[in-house]
């Protein structure tokens, strides 16, 4: 057998064509940081495999809880995550992280009644209380942040018979990056949906809490 004879040129474009295989395998096992556009190609990812993600704000009223019950049957139908969250709203004479135990008891029980709800569906639930200065902006933030296929959200007009939107809710139809669905209650139905000691069963739909003696 004849030795294989190397030259200078041969071995110079052996090591830039291994170089350049190189930098291929290193380009495609790093992890791409998370941009607006790969948070965009992740939500198409979900819905095309019927795993979107679906929020909804909370107040502790009949109407959320309402929104809730739908917010749990499409996540039960179409194997989403949801995420059920309440703002509280911290004035500007306060920082953000004040303690406002009312107000945090309050986002709390919110919480709880949506659990209950969605333990009726067997959806499992992710959970949060947010301080913001608005609660608009803020939901429109955590549509964002968390590349949200849909937010459930009820509108509470400002007085009986108004027919726009109230400001949070405005913000969040005109500024909100995904499909927004809006409930707004009946006139001779909203003050009942406004009532935090009415609940939403799923099985026996809008009851009054048992009063205590």
């Amino acid at each position: 057998m004849e030795p294989v004879h190397v030259t200078v040129a041969g071995a110079a474009i052996a090591l830039a064509f291994v170089a350049s295989i190189g930098s291929v395998i290193v380009w495609m096992l790093r992890l791409p940081e998370q941009t607006p556009t790969s948070l965009r190609v992740a939500k198409a990812m979900r819905m095309a495999d019927y795993a979107n993600l679906i929020l909804v704000p909370v107040l502790g009223t009949a109407l959320s809880d309402r929104m809730v019950a739908l917010g749990a049957q499409m996540a039960k139908a179409r194997k989403s995550e949801m995420v059920v969250f309440c703002v509280i709203e911290v004035p500007w004479s306060l920082p953000l992280s004040a303690h406002l135990e009312a107000a945090e008891r309050m986002a709390q029980e919110a919480l709880d009644r949506a659990q209950r709800i969605t333990n009726h569906y067997d959806v499992p639930l992710t959970s949060r209380i947010i301080h913001a200065r608005g609660a608009g902006t803020a939901i429109v933030e955590e549509a964002v942040n968390s590349g949200a296929d849909i937010i459930l959200m009820g509108d509470l007009p400002g007085r009986a018979g108004e027919t726009r939107f109230n400001a949070a809710t405005n913000y969040v139809f005109t500024h909100a990056p995904c499909e927004v669905v809006i409930d707004r209650p009946a006139l001779d139905n909203l003050f009942l949906m406004l009532d935090k000691d009415v609940n939403y069963d799923p099985s026996a739909g809008v009851t009054r809490k048992a009063q205590s003696n």
